[in-house]
């Protein structure tokens, strides 16, 4: 009776265990490799898993397990740590914060930190949390049973040592998983556990059939086995993904900068500074760098992707007209750019008024010459009258004076001649 009560317990305590690992079982849990937006290159291996919050076939809680609890939160050649973002924030605008919050962050080569998940769904988190270690995170979605449900998240990493962390790369992946049928789960869960009863009178020992430290063994062996051939495949269906991410995200900033140089193409009166056309110029040859970059690296997936292949000659185009219309704001900025804006615009009219203004130039040139000539005749002239004025004026000066001289002599003599000789007595 005692050993049958034991041998009861026993069983109990396996289905119960049983039971408790099947429900607690994720729908989703892979390692997945992060590639770096910024080259392709891989960044390091990190587990992510999903599983409901509860089994409630109204439940619309999950939560995202990030990182491992046994082995490396994440594995990569150096000591990284992983961040994450709740809203769109500037990189400069981090750096002031964490900088008033006493904690030395860098930012390098990146421009702008984008949310967590870029397809809407709403998750659990702070402002931005920096993930060292294994890491819960809750997310709501109102989805059916059998609903394909997709995730596009968004990681940054970033390096240390011992002064400060810089962040200087990001990585995207996207998570397909089904929401899967509770009560279906439930039964299989039941079935599974009724279906090796055990001899009766026999009695059990866990550690004779599962060795907690083979197990342990096994499974870090079979997961070594999945990462290296993860590693040795490339996983060309992520790296398909990542590529049609990186292309698609590029294609909207070639079109956003081309929107951003037609704003000031069109607004004619406001001078646009060189150091402006200078970042412009900038930005666009490092959008062409590290495109030309990944369709070097993806050769292999664009010689089969038509669709992929399509969207990056759409940026070549873009890119070829934005550099165009770049080129055009530079000159705009020139000394009399409307003029030379007519003449390319309209090229015979400008013609027939060059031919026409040489015309007239000559014509003027020639009228101005004789102009010229006859005034210098004129002065000429004058001057010439000036000097024979100026000569006779000498020459009648000595006549002048002698008849001054005989007209002062006469007037004395009459004066004498009227005298009264009594005037002269009485004096």
């Amino acid at each position: 009776m005692h050993k049958s009560k034991i041998i009861i317990t026993l069983l109990l305590l396996c289905v119960s265990a049983f039971c408790f690992n099947s429900a607690a079982q994720p729908v989703f849990s892979k390692k997945e490799t992060l590639y770096s937006t910024k080259n392709g290159s891989a960044i390091g291996n990190l587990l992510l898993s999903i599983e409901p919050k509860s089994g409630s076939a109204n439940n619309n809680e999950w939560i995202l397990t990030i990182g491992d609890r046994g082995n490396n939160f994440f594995e990569s050649r150096s000591e990284r740590t992983l961040w994450i973002f709740n809203k769109r924030v500037t990189a400069n605008d981090f750096r002031r914060e964490m900088r008033s919050r006493d904690y030395a962050v860098e930012v390098k080569d990146i421009n702008d930190f984008s949310i967590f998940c870029e397809n809407g769904i709403r998750f659990e988190l702070k402002e931005w949390e920096e993930l060292r270690r294994q890491t819960q995170v809750s997310f709501f979605i109102n989805a059916s049973t059998g609903q394909q449900v997709t995730l596009r998240l968004v990681f940054y990493a970033s390096s240390q040592d011992r002064r400060r962390t810089t962040i200087d790369d990001e990585a995207k992946v996207r998570i397909d998983f089904v929401v899967p049928d509770p009560s279906a789960r439930a039964s299989t869960s039941t079935s599974a556990a009724g279906s090796a009863p055990a001899p009766e009178g026999e009695l059990i020992s866990l550690t004779e059939r599962i060795d907690p430290a083979t197990a342990a063994q096994l499974r870090k062996q079979k997961e070594e086995e999945d990462a290296l051939l993860q590693s040795e495949t490339a996983n060309r269906g992520e790296r398909t993904v990542l590529l049609n991410s990186f292309i698609t995200d590029r294609n909207r900033d070639i079109l956003l900068l081309q929107e951003e140089v037609n704003e000031l193409l069109a607004d004619k009166k406001t001078k646009v500074e060189g150091f402006k056309i200078d970042s412009l110029v900038t930005i666009a040859e490092e959008m062409k760098k590290r495109v030309d970059f990944w369709e070097t690296g993806y050769a292999d997936i664009l010689l089969t992707e038509e669709a992929i292949h399509d969207k990056f000659t759409r940026f070549r185009l873009a890119h070829t007209a934005t550099s165009k219309k770049i080129d055009e704001l530079k000159q705009q900025q020139l000394p009399f750019s409307e003029v030379w804006d007519f003449i390319k615009n309209n090229i015979l009219l400008s013609l027939g008024i060059g031919i026409g203004g040489i015309f007239f130039l000559k014509f003027f040139m020639k009228m101005l010459k004789r102009l010229t000539s006859m005034i210098k005749g004129a002065i000429k002239s004058k001057i010439n009258k000036m000097k024979s004025d100026a000569k006779n004026k000498v020459k009648q000066q000595p006549k002048k004076w002698l008849k001054k001289q005989k007209k002062n002599e006469k007037k004395f003599d009459d004066e004498f001649e009227n005298i009264d000789i009594n005037d002269l007595a009485e004096i």
